[in-house]
């Protein structure tokens, strides 16, 4: 019977933090999505890191790793939010690393014309966070995008 009521009891508050970590990948996203400097900085730890590879088909992949301070300036560059598709939550899947770390990832799909072809682009996100001054900060980032001709 008490185990059922530790059920009862600890069952919404595993799920809520599981939800909250959920919220704060698609926090991360949608400001980084958004361009804008002064949303997405404070997300960010002091070693942050970012590398996103490009996978083409009969070509080959391509990774591209970036400084968090090269992703700022071009974001300043660039003000202008993304016209990539966002993650929905039900797609975002949280792995936890400790107490005080865990991973998020998720899948977006969308259709491009490149060289006058359509193509499927497919991007697997994935980032890590750490609790660190009251609140999780983006420790790495990753982006991997498919390509396949339609």
């Amino acid at each position: 019977m008490k185990l059922i009521f530790a059920l009862l009891f600890l069952g919404p508050v595993i799920a809520n933090a599981a939800e909250d970590k959920v919220a704060v990948y698609l926090n991360f996203e949608q400001a980084y999505l958004s361009n804008d400097v002064s949303l997405f900085t404070p997300l960010l730890s002091k070693n942050y890191t970012i590398r996103q590879t490009l996978h083409i088909p009969g070509i080959g992949s391509d990774t591209v790793p970036v400084t968090k301070a090269q992703l700022l300036e071009g974001m300043k560059q660039n003000p202008k939010p993304s016209s990539l598709p966002r993650s929905k939550a039900e797609s975002v899947k949280v792995e936890t690393i400790s107490k005080q770390q865990f991973c998020a990832s998720s899948q977006t799909l969308d259709q491009v014309v490149v060289g006058g072809k359509n193509y499927e682009e497919k991007e697997l996100r994935k980032a890590c966070f750490k609790h660190e001054n009251n609140r999780y900060e983006a420790i790495s980032h990753t982006i991997d995008v498919y390509y396949r001709e339609l």
